[in-house]
């Protein structure tokens, strides 16, 4: 080796000497202190994550990724923070007050033993057949009264409808109906 080499490895040396000297002066012994635990707490965050199954989890996200479902999921992000964004305070107020009126609403319920008893009742077959039927009755006569022309009036026009027999059954059913409904009738 040359003099001068060797003269610009020994000034490289001592430069280096002089910095490490430096730095140790430098540092003080609070900062040593947080950067000793700074790099605990890395070392110990280094063998937690080698312990999760996080490969388990990477594989998932690459699975998502391929999928497309990743990307919908980050849309589905998106959207709810736009929603959170379009949000006003009135609105939100508004949204919780219909929310405090619905579980107010579904409490009552829940402590009226006659809910229970109307469930049971709608929830038979015959029952649900005879609303069913008076749903479509209702509507195609709706419908039907629509197309009638206006009526005359008068006597003989209400004669011509008792004449009728459908009327007629129609009429007993009302009355039967009223029956049962002041408690008259038996089931």
């Amino acid at each position: 080796m040359s003099e001068t080499q060797t003269n610009g490895a020994t000034d490289v040396a001592a430069e280096l000497a002089s910095l490490a000297a430096s730095a140790g002066d430098a540092l003080t012994d609070d900062m040593v202190a947080r950067l000793a635990g700074n790099i605990g707490e890395a070392l110990a965050l280094a063998d937690r994550i080698n312990r999760s199954p996080i490969a388990d989890a990477v594989a998932v996200i690459s699975q998502l990724a391929d999928n497309g479902d990743l990307e919908r999921l980050a849309h589905v992000a998106r959207l709810l923070g736009a929603a959170e964004d379009a949000l006003t305070d009135e609105m939100v107020a508004r949204l919780a007050g219909v929310l405090s009126d619905a579980l107010s609403l579904l409490e009552q319920l829940t402590r009226n033993d006659a809910l229970g008893r109307i469930l049971a009742f709608l929830l038979q077959p015959e029952v649900q057949t005879v609303l069913i039927r008076f749903g479509e009755a209702l509507l195609a006569a709706s419908n039907d009264y629509r197309q009638l022309p206006p009526a005359k009036g008068g006597i003989s026009g209400w004669w011509r409808l008792l004449g009728e027999r459908n009327n007629q059954q129609a009429m007993q059913f009302f009355g039967l109906f009223g029956k049962h409904l002041q408690g008259g009738g038996t089931s």
